[in-house]
């Protein structure tokens, strides 16, 4: 099944890419490094276990959130690790 970012919960790896010779690019290039710095620490925080008292706002496949009260993931006014599976939460 292909996987949608829109969707389902993906974590960007960071990778340095080579410096460039030209010295008309440096700016360029350092801008495209720290947006891409920027985007690999939000997928890393947004894949990261939360404790939480309220749902995400725009959960995706595989989101795992520590569910705390008032936030009443599973309906059953439990406490504990939840998962979104694209439609729900479950428990995990």
């Amino acid at each position: 099944m292909p996987i949608n970012e829109q969707t389902d919960l993906v974590l960007r790896q960071y990778v340095r890419k080579n410096f460039p010779t030209i010295e008309s690019n440096v700016n360029t290039y350092i801008a495209d490094e720290l947006q891409r710095i920027e985007n690999a620490i939000n997928s890393l925080s947004e894949a990261s276990i939360q404790a939480t008292d309220q749902a995400p706002s725009n959960p995706r496949k595989g989101t795992v959130r520590f569910n705390v009260l008032p936030w009443d993931a599973l309906g059953d006014s439990s406490q504990g690790m939840v998962v979104y599976n694209g439609s729900a939460w479950v428990a995990v």
